[in-house]
């Protein structure tokens, strides 16, 4: 039987984080909160609630402190673990969907996928979100329309199976890292239609630097390509023009909205 864990990393979410763990923790078995070197009260804003926290006083940032709770809970005996934000642009109330797809199928690494609400995306955001996906999908030779939401489900045997190396898992460096090594180790991804969530649930400005951050997986996915000769099979597929074998999209259970 699958036993669950939820994975979420914070920095300075006290404005959101309750309600997130607090919605959460009725969905899956349990939840490990990463507080990231916080100053805000973070973790005094979950005091009370049924979770794991553990407090840094060190900010690492994003990719360390997931790395770190996904390690933690496959080490409880989690066989699945769920990847979310704290700061409210992942509804907890799509769980049941990623659920039910993990049950469909079975060590399928699961991504949400906010494409078809780009519209409700800041347009920088979905701009640079659409031509990053194309990019991850040709180094991936997957179609992938959101490869940066952090809303996933992660099997025990996906996680396993996947060697980000150490350098990769610096900031947001590691969710684009791990899609490339997991589809370098033939994992197959499948998507959850979700909604993007901005505006009215987002309460601080966003942690991610367009400029720096860009550059860097910009430079991760060049690195990649070329290390693949450029993997010319993954252009078709992200082009539309040849079949991905690898990538099921999940439609039958329609996304949770409040």
């Amino acid at each position: 039987m699958a036993h669950t864990v939820a994975v979420i990393p914070a920095h300075n979410e006290a404005l959101t984080i309750h309600d997130i763990v607090a919605a959460t923790s009725h969905l899956v078995d349990a939840v490990i909160v990463i507080d990231d070197g916080s100053t805000d009260g973070t973790s005094d804003a979950i005091s009370g609630l049924d979770v794991r926290l553990v407090r840094h006083t060190r900010n690492a940032g994003k990719g360390e402190r997931l790395a770190e709770g996904l390690e933690a809970a496959f080490e409880d005996g989690a066989t699945q673990v769920l990847t979310l934000d704290a700061d409210g642009q992942h509804d907890p109330l799509n769980i049941p969907a990623f659920l039910a797809c993990a049950k469909q199928h079975p060590g399928a690494f699961i991504l949400g996928d906010r494409s078809a609400d780009f519209g409700n995306m800041p347009r920088s955001r979905a701009l640079g979100n659409g031509l990053g996906s194309f990019f991850v999908g040709w180094a991936c030779a997957r179609k992938l329309k959101d490869a940066q939401c952090g809303m996933r489900m992660y099997p025990l045997e996906v996680w396993r199976s996947i060697h980000v190396p150490s350098k990769y898992i610096d900031g947001f460096l590691f969710e684009t890292a791990v899609l490339l090594y997991a589809a370098d180790a033939d994992v197959t991804f499948a998507t959850i239609p979700i909604a993007s969530r901005y505006e009215g649930y987002v309460q601080r400005p966003s942690h991610f630097n367009r400029v720096s951050d860009f550059l860097k997986i910009a430079a991760l996915v060049t690195r990649f390509l070329f290390s693949h000769r450029l993997r010319l099979s993954g252009l078709f597929i992200a082009f539309g023009l040849a079949a991905d074998p690898r990538t099921r999209a999940h439609r039958s259970i329609k996304p949770c909205q409040n």
